[in-house]
């Protein structure tokens, strides 16, 4: 009789170990989905959660680039890149018009090879796969799919500026 009486204190028990026993393993189950699902999330968003850094940089005295004229110009800014600072050199295109001083990035378009001014042509060449751009950097022919990219520009205290985001 005792046997029995037990056998079914333990049967009534049961219903209840499992549910407690559900419980843990569907924890279990929510932490290594979050300890995965986690960290990707957090690597596909974090280019949109990350503000870009700019700086203003004096390039050139105003006085130096003459109307109608394309000049290369290198400069260096001092950056921090992961733990450490380090000065990083930079080229760009400066051109004056009646509209103003236009800046333009020397990298192509199609694959961010470094394009070439042609002065006696008045034209940029990307020497990678022939791309063309015009000296306002326009896509006159070849594969780039959109003009040079423009940085912004102002003409302060006899000194032309860019706006380099970093």
């Amino acid at each position: 009789m005792k046997r029995i009486d037990q056998q079914k204190q333990v049967d009534v028990a049961s219903p209840e170990r499992r549910k407690i026993l559900g419980f843990a393993v569907a924890a279990i189950n929510l932490a290594l989905i979050s300890a995965i699902i986690g960290p990707v999330i957090g690597f596909v968003t974090s280019p949109m959660r990350r503000k870009k850094k700019g700086q203003w940089v004096s390039i050139l005295d105003e006085n130096l680039l003459a109307k109608g004229e394309v000049q290369e110009v290198n400069f260096s800014l001092r950056i921090k890149d992961g733990y450490q600072v380090v000065d990083r050199k930079y080229t760009l295109y400066l051109s004056r018009s009646q509209e103003g001083v236009v800046c333009i990035d020397p990298a192509c378009t199609h694959l961010g090879c470094r394009v070439r001014f042609q002065s006696d042509k008045h034209r940029f060449v990307c020497p990678c796969h022939g791309g063309v751009f015009s000296e306002d950097g326009k896509v006159v022919s070849g594969p780039p799919p959109k003009p040079l990219e423009r940085h912004k520009v102002k003409v302060e205290s006899g000194k032309i500026w860019i706006y380099k985001e970093t």
